[in-house]
């Protein structure tokens, strides 16, 4: 069989060259998208809300991320044991590492570890306030109980999130299905805030009988 240069079919030669530019162009593209790919979507920050009346004056001398538990005492904290975890992240999604998320409630009675609770009912089996610092990937994790509500307001946890010795992030936490926007402070933040801030309890019978447990990312700017 007869072989016939390229140069001599101008015809071929121009669809060979066509097809090479089209690969050629869509190289970068490919690589573009691949790229796009391999960066975290982007979210929005957490809402910050008031820290309220209530972050302990004096930090308790337990203050680790078991709040079930009192260093020097043999009972356990009354109420519904909640396994609250997640992670702290940037608005790129990239982890926030060694950042210190502390979580601070009120017991089962309704009662801070806060002067001007005195009087009140109070568990001194439960901590009422823990640090939980963040790993590599960002990650932290508490045990704590269930929040109850008091004087009017939902079910919610406390946080704040440190960064570099600076608070980055206050807020709360609501139980999905518990908290409404007629809820005082939840009315005076923006439109869809509830929402962003509510975590869904289920059942997590592989920690203990009864237990509850709860997943949420914190956001940071």
């Amino acid at each position: 069989m007869r072989r016939f240069p390229i140069a001599n079919h101008p015809d071929l030669r121009r669809r060979l060259l066509l097809q090479c530019g089209s690969t050629l162009i869509a190289l970068p593209t490919l690589a573009a998208r691949a790229a796009e790919a391999a960066v975290p979507a982007a979210s929005a920050p957490t809402p910050a809300q008031t820290e309220g009346p209530f972050y302990p004056r004096v930090l308790p001398a337990d203050r680790d991320a078991d709040l079930t538990q009192v260093v020097g005492r043999s009972g356990s904290a009354r109420g519904t044991r909640l396994y609250l975890s997640g992670r702290v992240l940037g608005v790129d999604g990239t982890p926030a590492q060694r950042v210190a998320v502390e979580l601070w409630q009120c017991d089962v009675h309704g009662r801070y570890h806060h002067a001007g609770d005195e009087g009140l009912p109070r568990d001194d089996d439960f901590q009422g306030f823990g640090i939980s610092a963040t790993d590599a990937d960002g990650r932290f994790a508490f045990k704590t109980i269930r929040p109850v509500p008091y004087g009017g307001r939902p079910p919610h946890l406390h946080f704040r999130i440190t960064r570099g010795g600076q608070a980055a992030l206050t807020t709360q936490l609501y139980v999905a299905g518990e908290a409404s926007d007629r809820d005082a402070v939840i009315a005076a933040s923006p439109s869809g805030t509830l929402a962003r801030l509510s975590i869904r309890l289920t059942p997590a019978p592989e920690r203990e009988a009864g237990a509850l447990k709860a997943n949420y990312d914190f956001v940071l700017r």
